[in-house]
């Protein structure tokens, strides 16, 4: 009698199913909705880049010591991601190879990142065919909202990403108002009016930024927009950039300097007339008159005396 329970007991173990196949039908049952599962296995051909994501791509050696840490010390958290249908090919992390495509009886789900991109560059490159994520169920509006909020923490962070935030969470209609979006940025509104201030820059300016985005923080777009530079001289302010990037501007806080000297260079004065008058007994008085106005350099003169009498004669001295 023994032997037939163990028997039968070893029948039913060898029926079980799979605990992937299991985890699979709770995360798209009404319970996974309530309640996420916890990390599971996918196919790195499974994942999908966020159309969200506007922050840039770490460089080449970011990513081999984040490898090198995952290879060290493992992946310490999973990856986050949601279920989605039709997702754009383009942003498929890793293609499908074309034998397995054309097989129709292959089903594999799609997952769109919405924390982690960095993480999986590395594991792609240490060559895993699987990654462990924790799959949530969000919206739209919601993936890019926790993505956005996800990037305002990392330090390297750099406020034209912010600035791309900005426009990507009024463009999908995630955040409605200035202060969602500062909320979900982890900034003041204040500061979301001054970060508006990349969008007034030369269109020029903007393709240098965009190579080289940690060039140009909020603070100085929002000056260079107060000063009017954008629309008065727009191609220096573009000349200013590249620059910046290639070294000659050793700084930004050096940038707004090197645009005024170059204005006071690049304008030539086309007129200038010095005169001086002399009387017995009082000091000589010097009288300057450019296109920029007028100068006048004398010792022990009254001003309102001085006032009065160009009052006087404003009509004759104006021509």
């Amino acid at each position: 009698m023994a032997k037939q329970n163990d028997k039968a007991l070893a029948e039913s173990m060898g029926r079980r199913r799979p605990r992937e196949v299991i985890q699979d039908e709770v995360a798209d049952s009404i319970l996974g909705e309530l309640v996420p599962p916890g990390s599971v296995d996918v196919p790195v051909e499974s994942l999908y880049r966020s159309p969200f994501q506007v922050r840039e791509s770490a460089s080449s050696d970011d990513i081999d010591r984040l490898a090198e840490s995952i290879q060290t010390s493992g992946l310490i958290s999973p990856i986050v991601v949601r279920s989605v249908i039709n997702p754009v090919k383009d942003l498929q992390v890793k293609s499908v190879p074309t034998f397995l495509e054309a097989d129709r009886n292959l089903q594999v789900k799609s997952f769109e990142i919405i924390t982690g991109h960095h993480r999986v560059q590395a594991i792609l490159r240490l060559g895993w065919t699987t990654v462990p994520v924790l799959i949530k169920h969000m919206s739209d509006a919601q993936a890019a909202i926790a993505l956005t909020a996800d990037n305002a923490i990392k330090k390297d962070l750099t406020d034209w990403d912010r600035y791309q935030s900005i426009l990507m969470l009024e463009r999908t209609g995630a955040c409605k108002t200035g202060r969602e979006i500062a909320a979900t940025l982890g900034v003041s509104p204040a500061q979301i009016s001054q970060l508006r201030a990349f969008g007034k820059l030369p269109a020029e300016a903007i393709q240098i930024i965009q190579t080289a985005p940690a060039c140009c923080g909020y603070k100085l777009a929002y000056e260079l927009d107060s000063l009017e530079f954008n629309q008065t001289c727009p191609e220096l302010v573009t000349n200013a950039f590249a620059a910046l990037v290639s070294g000659k501007i050793k700084a930004q806080n050096q940038l707004v300097q090197w645009i005024r000297l170059q204005l006071s260079v690049k304008r030539p004065r086309t007129y200038r007339r010095e005169l001086k008058i002399q009387n017995p007994g009082y000091s000589p008085v010097r009288i300057v008159v450019t296109e920029d106005g007028a100068t006048i350099d004398a010792k022990g003169i009254v001003p309102e005396k001085l006032a009065k009498l160009l009052e006087q004669n404003l009509a004759d001295l104006i021509g």
